[in-house]
């Protein structure tokens, strides 16, 4: 825990600022939401994301800091196209964007973190989680049926592959 304590005016300035940067996480999801993947808005709310989280820890507020820390990380999933986002997603997000502002606000009055956002963080891991499951698809099993009726590729032989040195000798030299 650190002695740090923000004077109301840094508090103000820091609140003036977060409030552009949750404008701006607004705008990308409903922009997302209404027009599908856009690489743009995600790009264009990475950045005011990245400040929001280190002017949150300059100022003493680790869990919006950290919470952000998991909100970027979504972003850049979403923007490498490893995250998809569906109704469910897009309601888990802006139920968190609705609970970073809330926990914003009352730190900023009170000049302490008050509201917790772990629930929140722990969402958006999960969000991230279900992302990296690779999907379940099942191949078609294969009958005999439906198999080639000749050869269609050439059949691997069972001798170890030839050195390239042996091109060099007689075909009928026994060292190769």
């Amino acid at each position: 825990m650190s002695d740090f304590q923000a004077s109301p005016e840094l508090l103000a300035i820091y609140l003036e600022d977060a409030r552009q940067h949750l404008e701006a996480l607004d705008h990308c999801l409903l922009t997302l939401e209404r027009e599908g993947t856009d690489p743009e808005a995600v790009t264009a709310v990475l950045g005011p994301l990245h400040t929001l989280k280190g002017n949150s820890g300059m100022i003493g507020f680790p869990g919006i800091k950290d919470y952000v820390h998991r909100l970027e990380d979504v972003f850049a999933r979403v923007h490498e196209g490893a995250l998809a986002l569906d109704r469910e997603a897009f309601d888990r997000l802006f139920a968190g964007a609705t609970a970073l502002r809330d926990a914003i606000e009352q730190a900023s009055r009170e000049g302490r973190e008050v509201r917790g956002l772990e629930a929140e963080k722990a969402d958006l891991e999960g969000l991230m989680s279900e992302a990296a499951r690779p999907p379940v698809t099942v191949a078609p099993p294969i009958s005999v049926a439906s198999a080639p009726a000749g050869p269609t590729a050439p059949t691997a032989s069972l001798a170890p592959p030839r050195p390239a040195w042996c091109a060099w000798s007689s075909p009928s030299s026994t060292t190769c």
